[in-house]
C-alpha cells in the first residue's frame, strides 16, 4: 500500500495487512523524481547500496539525526553554560581619546536540566534494481510500531510518499555498503578556504556576534595544524572533524554555538554516529571540552 500523506499518526491501516513478527523495510520508489532523490542526500550517480544519515529537511529528519530535549521542571535550576558572544566596547585612553576593544565572552543562565530523547539516528539506503531507484531503510519488525512510524514519517518528509514491503528483499544481492556522511578535504592550505566556504554557507543565518565565535573556534583548531579535516554532510552537517595523525585522535567540533568539543581516538566515525548520551554514558570520548573560558588552553593539552 502506497502511503501519500504528509504525515502519519495512526499505523495499523497501514500493516494491518503483514501477518505480526513479519520483518519488514519501508522503501520509496523515486526513479522519475529526481528532486526527492536530492532531498534524500543521495544524487543521481549514487552507487548501489550507498548509505547515509538524512539531510534535515524538518522536525522528524531534525529528531532523526539530533534528538531532543524537554526541562524537567521537577527538579531546581541550574546554572548551564549557553554560548559565548563577542562583546566590543570603547575604553578611554587618556586626553579626550577612546579606542575600541573586543573580546569573547561567555553567557550563562539559570536553566531547569534537561530531559534528553536520544536521536534514533535512522539511515537510509540507495538500491538500483533494473531501472528503478529505491530508497530502503534498515529491516524493522513490523510490531515495533514507534519505530517503524517513525521510519515512515522520515520518508514522507523527505520524499512525500512510501510504502511498508511485507519482505526482506533476499532477491537484491548484499551490496557494499559505502558511507558518505563525511566529506575528506585535500591536504595543504587549499581545504581552509573550502571550510570557509562551508562555514559561510552553514552560519548565513547566524548573527554577526554568533559567527565570529564559531570562525574563533575554527580558526584556533586550523593553527593547531590538524593533519586531516573532514566536513560532515547530510545529517552530520553541523560537524568538523580535525585529525591531528601523529597523536592519534580526532577532535570532533560542531558548528552549533550549543555543543561541546568531543576528543576520540581511531574509532571516531563510528562514535560520532551516536547520540552525546550514548557517548558520555559509554565513555567512549578521551575527553569532553566545553567552549567556556580555558577551553583552548585544554585542548592544547591533548594535540601540542
Amino acid at each position: 500500500m502506497r502511503i501519500n500523506k504528509t504525515r502519519i499518526h495512526n499505523l495499523d491501516r497501514y500493516v494491518k495487512h503483514i501477518a505480526k513478527g513479519t520483518s519488514v523495510k519501508v522503501i520509496a520508489d523515486v526513479s522519475d523524481d529526481a528532486r526527492a532523490l536530492l532531498r534524500t542526500g543521495f544524487s543521481e550517480d549514487s552507487p548501489d547500496g550507498t548509505t547515509l544519515l538524512p539531510p534535515i529537511r524538518g522536525p522528524v529528519s531534525r529528531f532523526n539525526a539530533e534528538g531532543k530535549w524537554q526541562p524537567d521542571k521537577t527538579k531546581p535550576k541550574e546554572s548551564r553554560y549557553i554560548r559565548t558572544v563577542r562583546w566590543k566596547w570603547k575604553q578611554w585612553s587618556g586626553r579626550g581619546q577612546t579606542e575600541e576593544r573586543e573580546d569573547f565572552k561567555d553567557i550563562h543562565q539559570e536553566c531547569y536540566p534537561r530531559i534528553v530523547t536520544p536521536p534514533p539516528s535512522v539511515e537510509i539506503s540507495l538500491r538500483r534494481l533494473e531501472s528503478r531507484i529505491l530508497i530502503v531503510s534498515p529491516t524493522i519488525n513490523v510490531d515495533e510500531a514507534e519505530d517503524l512510524k517513525h521510519i515512515i514519517n522520515l520518508f514522507l518528509e523527505l520524499i512525500g510518499h512510501c510504502e511498508v514491503a511485507a519482505t526482506d528483499l533476499k532477491s537484491l544481492s548484499p551490496p557494499h555498503v559505502q558511507q558518505i556522511n563525511w566529506k575528506l578535504l585535500p591536504p595543504g592550505e587549499y581545504p581552509w578556504s573550502r571550510m570557509r566556504t562551508h562555514l559561510t554557507f552553514a552560519l548565513r543565518k547566524a548573527s554577526e556576534s554568533v559567527a565570529a565565535v564559531i570562525q574563533d573556534r575554527q580558526d584556533t583548531l586550523v593553527s593547531l595544524g590538524p593533519t586531516t579535516i573532514y566536513i560532515g554532510v547530510n545529517g552530520f552537517s553541523d560537524y568538523i572533524a580535525y585529525e591531528f595523525e601523529p597523536k592519534g585522535i580526532v577532535v570532533l567540533e560542531s558548528i552549533r554555538r550549543d555543543n561541546a568539543i568531543y576528543v576520540f581516538g581511531s574509532d571516531w566515525e563510528a562514535a560520532s554516529r551516536l547520540s552525546k548520551k550514548q557517548i558520555l554514558d559509554a565513555s567512549l570520548q578521551k575527553t569532553r571540552i566545553v567552549h567556556s573560558t580555558g577551553w583552548k588552553e585544554k585542548l592544547r593539552t591533548f594535540v601540542a
